[in-house]
């Protein structure tokens, strides 16, 4: 053991990692461990770079070797909760951080992520409370108010959400989707959502999207867009082309299977997209906004433009409107849901981050842009807190 020679490397290691070479940090972080192997600073700083370069399961055995040196290390036994966490590890990272909540009952950031761990479990409640212990410890905590505001938000308090999400703003003015989340429980209606926002919410929706969204919550708008639209599309003449506008994991796709010739669709988030790839049903899937996706089709090009429980992420639909006019064939549909669909004009945004449209709406666009309502039904979108949600289901053909 060369006590000497270990913290040299331990500097080298800090010093390369102050000035971002991670991975030259990580490698004279484990020289150290390896002159000596009791360096505790050593093994948890190895743990921290090798965990920062995606190398997670050495970056484990690094956190659980700390532990070894000291049971008690609460900074280590929080990170190894957060690498379970970017796994779904949950039990695991349920049992580290109650660990570092008892060996250090007054430090913040375990109770915060005690409070995510139980958020993916869909104890928003008990999330809730454990967001509210963080902010107790440490009242200046950006990513608690942040977290406690978006459980209240889930919750259905928006009052008591928007304090905390106006602190979090505080902390970073700069991010479009905190701001959106703080005009949406403030009752501001900005025309659309950042895409950041849609990306970031459904990436982490997307390992367990169909599993929540057909038992979960009810979800059943692709399987009445095929009933709806069946028979029109098995009597259209070949070749049947198919846009899926916010494709998610492919479920109109699934529900379509066998009646077109070609589909394609776009999404926003790269976590949905590749699961939409994966079904191996669609010509090509896009990661983009569903505008510019519509925006770089030719005139003429489509027979049928679907959009399942999109439009709740996009407020403003005129633009939508003019491309999709624009896009569909003689005789195409444009088919789609909504939220709300009350006889009221205009769109609104509801406390949850969701817009919902008015028939009156959807009916004077439809009627701007050279689109026929051909089919209008009420619908349960799906359910919100054990709450059926109320919708409209719309098939609109194009006048050319």
């Amino acid at each position: 053991m060369s006590t000497a020679k270990a913290e040299h490397l331990f500097a080298e290691g800090v010093a390369n990692h102050k000035q971002g070479r991670v991975a030259e940090a990580a490698a004279a972080y484990a020289r150290a461990c390896a002159a000596d192997p009791a360096h505790l600073a050593a093994r948890f700083n190895l743990a921290v770079a090798l965990h920062a370069i995606g190398r997670d399961q050495e970056a484990e055995g690094a956190y659980k070797a700390a532990l070894a040196l000291k049971p008690d290390l609460v900074q280590a036994l929080n990170n190894l909760a957060n690498l379970y966490l970017a796994h779904n590890r949950l039990a695991e990272a349920l049992d580290a951080l109650m660990r570092a909540t008892q060996v250090s009952p007054g430090f913040a950031p375990p109770w915060n992520n005690l409070g995510n761990a139980l958020l993916k479990m869909g104890r928003v409640e008990e999330a809730r409370q454990q967001f509210a212990n963080a902010l107790a410890r440490d009242p200046a905590f950006a990513e608690a108010h942040l977290n406690l505001g978006r459980a209240l938000q889930t919750l259905g308090r928006p009052a008591e959400a928007l304090p905390h999400l106006e602190a979090a703003l505080a902390s970073w003015p700069d991010d479009p989707s905190i701001r959106f989340l703080r005009d949406a429980v403030a009752g501001a209606v900005p025309p659309r959502p950042p895409d950041e926002f849609v990306a970031e919410l459904f990436d982490e929706l997307a390992p367990k999207f169909d599993e929540h969204l057909l038992e979960k919550l009810g979800y059943r708008i692709p399987r009445r867009l095929a009933e709806v639209l069946g028979g029109w599309l098995d009597a259209r003449a070949r070749p049947r082309r198919v846009l899926d506008l916010g494709c998610g994991t492919g479920l109109v796709a699934d529900a379509l299977r066998g009646r077109f010739e070609e589909i394609r669709g776009v999404d926003l988030s790269p976590g949905m997209a590749e699961r939409a790839r994966a079904r191996k049903l669609y010509a090509a899937v896009e990661t983009g906004e569903l505008l510019a996706f519509l925006s770089g089709r030719g005139d003429a090009s489509a027979d049928l433009i679907v959009a399942a429980d999109v439009f709740v992420y996009v407020g403003d639909l005129a633009n939508v409107m003019a491309q999709a006019a624009r896009v569909l064939a003689a005789g195409g549909r444009l088919a789609f849901s909504v939220e709300g669909g009350g006889p009221d004009d205009g769109y609104s945004l509801d406390p949850s981050g969701r817009y919902t449209h008015a028939d009156g709406y959807v009916r004077s666009l439809a009627g701007s842009h050279r689109l026929q309502i051909v089919a209008s039904s009420a619908e349960t979108i799906r359910a919100e807190r054990g709450n059926p949600v109320p919708g409209r289901l719309y098939v609109l053909a194009g006048l050319r």
